[in-house]
């Protein structure tokens, strides 16, 4: 920011929280990522005055110029947060125009949260009723026909602006399973309504659950992993290509090739500043992770870790803050320093810019190191080129828990972690969930004793540069098949009705459920100040959901 001034010094910087909920979104439509030219040119500052509405007005009437057929429409979905648009549909916008094609982005994520301001209830549908969003059995809930109904105006505009284009194809972001109730319902509108369109299905959510869907001819092309090759050779009429409704996951070899967004669709003012994030981009670095922790899918979805090089990070970042002249980026990837030697390139060439140009932040998730992998330089590099938060998947306070999980880091790599980044002010949340099959009593009763040695120790209350530490406790420990964690446990699982209810010897739901109490308890009591944003008001919610499960069960224990 302006007037920053390094820890070392008396200038007192309020960093702001940035909580956000990150997803795992490179596939098709949702994950982003690009390298842009190998050069930004110039270090020069934007020019700030310019209003965002003029140069996105101006942009628009380029767009919409042309007498060529559009060749695709990119749907964003809701729902996603309603701060930012996702990077995917702009990414793949810039390899259609490389490969000759016409590409127009729509975020329908954010017209919709827009459209029922002030007639809906907004924080009922987008941060506190995920369920609303889901098509278990691909059957849309009663409160999502609700929300249709009352967006029929919305929806009928959406269909007519649609025919004015009259793309060849439209494209739908499936990013998460909240997007797949509205996938289902915008192909039977544009099924009925513009019978001749194409309709291609695409992101982290998509799996061999369309397939009946796309047999039953409700969608066209379904293309599951990365898309930034595959999307174009559909573009071309070449059908037969790998990943064309082969529901076959493809995986991208060399990252490099990916160029930079364009985001020239997007409006950024229409966009919420949700939890102070100022209306991110989110930026990409890598694919895939280096761990392989057991209770994660990120292998399923990418087995092998692809990562760019930290100039070409930069220079995306650089050009994307210059054009658009954006202040918050957050990087997508699981862990932003998965390849140190592309990650310390990154911090130094951002540093390097930042002389001219620091009225800007970003924020990663990150993994705790060895401690002979964690130089202090890097920290004090981290803060120089503009880190100022980061989300730590800890998991567990219990290193014995931790290292079944496959987080192979000791305690003493994680208050070495923790130490360097109060001393260098960045701020983290350090992401927990209790339960895991193998946790004890004992487990449980060192997070607790953790805990509280963290508030001894002032983590949890911001220092006077407005540094703390955050945790992030989200939920119970959930078993799915498809996670390595079933093939860990299943012999002894018992009970498993649902991902979260499940039992493992000792470990049952209701010991999950008192464990969860005892630490939601000890955190409204240790942390003194407001700091939850409203992605943690869902924690909140989901804790009284648990809370009437478990009275239901005589065997339950009475929670606050």
């Amino acid at each position: 920011m302006v007037g920053e001034q390094p820890p070392d010094t008396n200038q007192h910087v309020h960093q702001r929280e940035i909580f956000y909920i990150q997803t795992l979104s490179a596939h098709i439509f949702n994950e982003r990522n690009g390298s842009g030219t190998r050069s930004c040119g110039k270090f020069t500052r934007s020019n700030e005055q310019k209003s965002e509405k003029k140069d996105h007005t101006a942009r628009k009437a380029g767009l919409m110029s042309r007498s060529k057929q559009l060749d695709i429409l990119i749907c964003i979905l809701p729902k996603v947060s309603p701060d930012a648009p996702t990077a995917g549909p702009s990414l793949l916008k810039s390899h259609c125009q490389a490969a000759g094609f016409t590409c127009e982005v729509v975020d329908l994520n954010i017209k919709l949260y827009n459209a029922i301001k002030g007639k809906m209830d907004q924080d009922q549908y987008w941060f506190t009723n995920d369920r609303i969003w889901r098509a278990d059995d691909l059957k849309l809930s009663a409160e999502f026909s609700e929300l249709m109904q009352e967006s029929k105006d919305t929806i009928d505009d959406w269909i007519d602006s649609w025919r004015k284009l009259n793309p060849r194809f439209i494209g739908l972001s499936l990013l998460s399973h909240m997007s797949n109730a509205m996938a289902i319902y915008l192909s039977r509108e544009i099924r009925q309504h513009l019978p001749d369109v194409k309709i291609v299905w695409g992101g982290a959510s998509v799996g061999d659950w369309a397939r009946a869907l796309h047999q039953d001819n409700l969608v066209d092309y379904v293309i599951l992993g990365d898309a930034e090759i595959t999307l174009i050779e559909l573009l071309k009429g070449n059908l037969d290509a790998q990943g064309i409704n082969d529901f076959k996951s493809t995986q991208l070899d060399d990252l490099e090739i990916m160029l930079t967004p364009n985001y020239d669709d997007i409006d950024w003012q229409e966009y919420d500043d949700v939890n102070e994030n100022q209306k991110p981009v989110y930026i990409t670095g890598s694919r895939g992770c280096v761990k392989k922790c057991t209770f994660c899918d990120v292998a399923n979805l990418w087995p092998t870790y692809r990562y760019r090089s930290g100039t070409s990070i930069a220079n995306e970042l650089i050009s994307i803050r210059q054009k658009y002249k954006r202040k918050t980026f957050m990087f997508t990837d699981s862990l932003v320093n998965g390849s140190m030697k592309s990650f310390r390139e990154m911090i130094n060439q951002l540093s390097v810019y930042r002389q001219i140009d620091n009225n800007w932040r970003w924020s990663s998730q990150w993994i705790i190191r060895p401690i002979k992998q964690s130089l202090e330089s890097d920290f004090a590099l981290m803060w120089q080129s503009g880190c100022r938060y980061l989300d730590i998947g800890v998991e567990s306070f219990s290193q014995d828990v931790r290292y079944h999980m496959g987080k192979k880091f000791s305690d003493a790599d994680m208050w070495h972690t923790f130490a360097l980044l109060r001393k260098y002010n960045i701020s983290a949340s350090v992401l927990m969930f209790v339960g895991y099959p193998t946790e004890t009593d004992t487990d449980h009763q060192i997070t607790l004793d953790t805990i509280h040695r963290l508030a001894d120790l002032g983590y949890l209350t911001r220092n006077d540069q407005g540094q703390r530490l955050n945790l992030s406790f989200s939920s119970t420990c959930m078993i799915t098949k498809d996670l390595p964690l079933y093939e860990l446990v299943k012999d002894e699982l018992t009970n498993h009705k649902s991902s979260r209810e499940w039992d493992y010897r000792s470990n049952t739901l209701a010991v999950r459920l008192q464990r969860y109490a005892e630490i939601y308890e000890l955190l409204q009591e240790l942390y003194t100040d407001k700091f939850m944003s409203k992605y943690a008001v869902r924690n909140l919610l989901h804790h009284h959901r648990l809370k009437t499960m478990a009275l239901s069960r005589p065997e339950s224990p009475q929670l606050p």
